[in-house]
């Protein structure tokens, strides 16, 4: 929908040499790590994550290139639901589609559905039985992710991490979810997550730990705060066990995108 494109993303070029798509430096990255520090039983799995628009043109794209030389059995398609009823304001009215004002306009649930969906198709425990260690969440679009996976593996072995996220550079106010370390006054209690760039601005304001905002260091010229990328390593036994306890379900929230400064507008409309 951002890139104006009707394929799905994974089916895109990763650059215009020789073209080659996504999903097929995905996979053949995966086999030549497999080959290279493997032995002859090594497999290591993929899964992708699709919807109810992308999971025929995945399916179609892996079967018309022979799983770009992957065996089937290592890939494992798992689908999102239909979506769930868009918001169309503040109120949270639900918006209506356009082309019948009977019927509920739908979108996304969005990525969390990840974690549900390993649970309830059983792909951790049939990857655990496999003697998987560790299991690395990555985007549909981020070619450059698996160059920095050996070192963080290595790091997350070496401080035991049960999970590490990878970030990169990020300029203050720059639309793109923060790492950041937050501790709660009352109970002590620390957790390092995503502060959504929407809220990280105010946030350090209402806090007064930064009177400023989001500003950039001036040595370095970057925000404190680095950019979440989405690129997550767990380690698959502790991963297991918190599916097992939650069955993979995520806390709900909305990120609504403003056309206004008063932020009364929505950009388009938005999911939970």
């Amino acid at each position: 929908e951002r890139l104006g494109y009707g394929d799905i993303k994974i089916g895109l070029p990763t650059e215009l040499a020789t073209g080659t798509t996504y999903l097929e430096y995905y996979i053949k990255y995966i086999l030549a790590v497999q080959e290279k520090f493997g032995n002859s039983t090594t497999k290591l799995p993929l899964c992708i994550m699709t919807s109810s628009d992308t999971n025929p043109g995945t399916l179609a794209l892996l079967e018309k290139h022979d799983y770009f030389g992957m065996p089937k059995s290592q890939i494992t398609l798992v689908q999102q639901g239909i979506g769930v009823p868009a918001l169309q304001d503040n109120d949270a009215r639900i918006a209506l589609d356009p082309s019948d004002p009977y019927k509920f306009l739908t979108k996304p649930h969005g990525h969390g559905d990840v974690h549900s969906l390993l649970y309830n198709h059983g792909v951790v425990k049939k990857w655990l039985a496999g003697g998987i260690k560790w299991l690395f969440f990555f985007q549909d679009t981020n070619g450059l992710a698996f160059h920095t996976l050996p070192l963080c593996i290595g790091v997350s072995k070496k401080l035991d991490l049960i999970m590490n996220s990878m970030c990169c550079p990020r300029k203050a106010k720059q639309a793109i979810g923060a790492i950041a370390k937050l501790k709660q006054t009352s109970t002590g209690k620390e957790r390092t997550i995503n502060v959504e760039y929407n809220q990280l601005d105010p946030l350090l304001r209402a806090t007064g730990f930064a009177p400023d905002g989001d500003v950039n260091d001036p040595k370095t010229g970057f925000s404190p705060f680095p950019g979440n990328i989405n690129q997550l390593l767990m380690q698959a036994e502790a991963y297991g066990r918190a599916l097992d306890r939650t069955r993979g379900l995520m806390p709900e929230f909305v990120n609504p995108k403003y056309k206004d400064a008063d932020k009364t507008v929505f950009k388009k409309v938005n999911s939970d």
